[in-house]
Parts: C-alpha cells; sequence; structure tokens
C-alpha cells in the first residue's frame, strides 16, 4: 500500500494481517511496516551496491507502535535519514556491510556478557561488530580509569541518552557529518545545553578512534557548529526565598525527597552525591562521625562533618534505612538525578512558586551566603569541595577541616 503518511496519521494505522508495508509517497522504496500485534517499524529497500542484491533495513519504530527496538523515529526524523542512506547508496555504499564488504556478510554480534561491566548496561542485546554501538563500547571501555569518575559518568550518560539508542546499529563507515548535524538538531530542540556535551562525547570518541580501530580516518563531529548560545546559571535563593524553600519542604508528596533537597542546601554538596548516600558511608573517624562521599568530581573522597542540619538529616535517612544501603535511593551511577528528585523538584516549583529552580541551585545557594556571612574564599570553596588550581593543589595541601566545620555552623545558625 501506498500512502503519503502524516505524523497525526501514524497512531491509529492498524492492520489485521500477521504484517503489511505501508509505503511513504515522498520517500519511494521506504516506509513503514505494521504487524499484527502493533509494532510499527521504519524500512528501506534497496539495491546492494555490493552484491547487487535486493535488501531490506531496518531503522527503527514509531513511538506510536508496540514497543520494540531501542530507537524510535517520528516521521520527520525518518524522511532525513531517508535521506542520508539513499546518498549513501548513491555513492556506492551499503550502509548494512560493515566488516567484508567484497563478500556482502553482514558482521557478527559481540554478546552482552562479553561487554566490560562498566558498559555492560548500555549494551543488553550486545553490539554488532563495526558499528557506532562498537565503537562507543569499545572507547568507554577503555576509558574507565583514564577518565575522572565523574567524567566517565558522564560520557556514558550522554552515550546512553542521545547516541547509543539512535546509532547502536548504524554501521560505521555510514556514520557521517550529516547524521551528527541531525543528532545536534534533534538535542538542540529538546536540551539545548547539553547539545555541546553530546558533540564533545562523539567527539572524543572519534579521536580515540582514529587511534586504535582501523579506518577510522576522521571526526565526523569535528566540521559540525553548535548554534546554541551556552547558557550561564545564576539563580539562588535570597534570604526571603529561603524561608519559603523550608516552608514548601514538609508540603512536598515524598518525605524522602524532602530530605534530599535539604541536604543537599545544608551540606552544600553535589545532588547526585546526596541522592547516592549510602548508610555505610556515614564513618567514625578520629572520634568523629562523618559523612565520607565517595569519587567526587575530584577524583577522591570528601568528607562532610556529621553536624547541624547535615547530622539531622543523615542520623534520621539511618534510622530510616534500617542502617544499611541506600539512605534515599538506589541511584544507578550514570551521573544523573533519580527519577524521584527529579519529580519532587516539580512539586517543589509547585509548592513554593519560585519559578526556574532546581536542586543544584541549592548548592549555588549556600556558596553565595557564605561569602554574605565573611567566610574566606578559600574555605568556602573547601566546603564545595571544588578543585584548587594546580599550583596550589601541588604545595597546599592543607584541607581546612576546622574551617570547614565552622562554616558549616555559621551557615546553619542563620538558616535556623
Amino acid at each position: 500500500m501506498k500512502k503519503k503518511l502524516k505524523e497525526a496519521s501514524i497512531p491509529p494505522l492498524r492492520t489485521s494481517l500477521p504484517q503489511e508495508d505501508v509505503f511513504h509517497i515522498p520517500t519511494p522504496g521506504a516506509g513503514l511496516r505494521l504487524t499484527r500485534e502493533g509494532r510499527k517499524s521504519w524500512f528501506l529497500l534497496y539495491y546492494s551496491p555490493a552484491t547487487g542484491k535486493k535488501r531490506r533495513m531496518t531503522l527503527g519504530e514509531h513511538p506510536s507502535g508496540k514497543k520494540g527496538e531501542a530507537r524510535y523515529l517520528t516521521l520527520k526524523q525518518f524522511e532525513n535519514e531517508y535521506e542520508i542512506l539513499r546518498g549513501k547508496i548513491a555513492e556506492g555504499k551499503d550502509p548494512q556491510v560493515v566488516s567484508r564488504p567484497e563478500m556482502g556478510l553482514a558482521p557478527r554480534r559481540i554478546e552482552a556478557e562479553k561487554i566490560s561491566i562498566e558498559v555492560r548496561g548500555l549494551f543488553p542485546e550486545g553490539v554488532i561488530e563495526g558499528t557506532v554501538g562498537d565503537l562507543f563500547c569499545s572507547y568507554l571501555s577503555a576509558m574507565k580509569g583514564q577518565l575522572a569518575p565523574r567524567t566517565f559518568t558522564g560520557y556514558r550518560s550522554v552515550a546512553k541518552a542521545w547516541i547509543v539508542p539512535r546509532h547502536a546499529k548504524t554501521p560505521l563507515p555510514s556514520f557521517g557529518e550529516d547524521d551528527v548535524r541531525v543528532l545536534l538538531s534533534e538535542v538542540t530542540k529538546r536540551a539545548p545545553q547539553s547539545v555541546r556535551e553530546v558533540k564533545k562525547v562523539i567527539s572524543c570518541a572519534f579521536n580515540w578512534a582514529k587511534a586504535h580501530i582501523a579506518g577510522v580516518k576522521s571526526n565526523p563531529a569535528s566540521g559540525v557548529p553548535v548554534t546554541v548560545t551556552k547558557g550561564k546559571r545564576d539563580r539562588w535563593l535570597s534570604d526571603d526565598e529561603l524561608i519559603i524553600f523550608f516552608q514548601a519542604l514538609p508540603e512536598l508528596k515524598d518525605p524522602v525527597a524532602a530530605d534530599c533537597h535539604l541536604l543537599i542546601l545544608a551540606s552544600m554538596c553535589r545532588p547526585s552525591e546526596a541522592a547516592s548516600a549510602n548508610a555505610e558511608d556515614v564513618i567514625v573517624m578520629n572520634g568523629e562521625r562523618v559523612w565520607k562521599i565517595p569519587d567526587t568530581k575530584s577524583g577522591r573522597d570528601f568528607l562532610v562533618p556529621m553536624s547541624g542540619l547535615v547530622g539531622e538529616v543523615l542520623v534520621r535517612r539511618l534510622m530510616l534505612s534500617g542502617g544499611r544501603g541506600p539512605l534515599f535511593w538506589s541511584c544507578n551511577q550514570d551521573g544523573d538525578y533519580p527519577w524521584p528528585l527529579k519529580m519532587s523538584n516539580a512539586d517543589f516549583r509547585a509548592i513554593s512558586g519560585l519559578p526556574n529552580v532546581r536542586p543544584y541551585d541549592w548548592r549555588r545557594t549556600g556558596r553565595t551566603h557564605l561569602s554574605s556571612l565573611g567566610i574566606r574564599d578559600e574555605v568556602a570553596e573547601a566546603v564545595l569541595n571544588h578543585a584548587k588550581e594546580d599550583l596550589k593543589k601541588t604545595y597546599n595541601l592543607y584541607e581546612f577541616w576546622a574551617e570547614r566545620k565552622e562554616a558549616l555552623k555559621v551557615w546553619h545558625e542563620k538558616l535556623g
């Protein structure tokens, strides 16, 4: 059946046959396959430049169909990819032939159990040799231990959110500058401030591949400009807004999230550090109870005094957790906020009426108020566990423990 599809006309499409192909008139030889079970898969029929044989390629699923592949495309995204693939075929490239093009054989699949544990979660079905997914699997596996822990989890999170779902099965020789443009355009629409990080991760992976993977000779991201203006986040809470903050916390639907918000504000830690706290992170050192934040952005453990509001929240969470395991949620260690914290932020905004706020702003709030309370900059930066400049890091090993405890005491008295 031939039909000019529209995005609004796709969700109602059904078939009583085991499967039925709907050819989209603007994309000859390509369209949407419907199944009786409700699956809707984009496909392309073409003659392979390598073998002359007719081949079929599945590009992904339409979001309105039964969930199947991890890659979902709207009609517009399908049309964009169609144009890219037709262009490659016109150049004499078969988009599905990677490892042995002279024989027209598809490459082998690397099973998930053979993938390093650090990145296995990104590829539950394994990876196909010679694809973009294979490249990122190899790159991330190689970078574990080479990058700072938070940098590694950040790169892995970007790959999981943006790259792997769309291009895990894309043959490496077929992934070019146009593919990067399409991907960055999508990121720009959905999460503008993430576009630089997505381009950076792609660029780093391909620069690594140029040195380690045969046949990779260029970086497809190098010539693609980023058109999004870099945003500067400067939101923090004034004295009046702090009062509203404390009034809103008891009204949150999730009391666990309320405690997490309070811990971030009281300790000025990063939201992911608070959300991933475990009972085992509360330790005794030199006769003093402290909260140990492992694998911080600086690449080392960081100790936070268990005093004032910090101690109040952590002791409460220890009691509620039975003294074992996660104090808030079981986090996936991908460097992102857990879902309950994201949901509570929307709840907090609605209850408080404070616009454009998010958990990381509590950290900025504390740092700003420390300056107004007369805390020295080097002490305030130490409270936030900001890395010292290279020269100071080399020669000044003082950790400001006593000064940090006093700074937190002053801060908690203000929050009183």
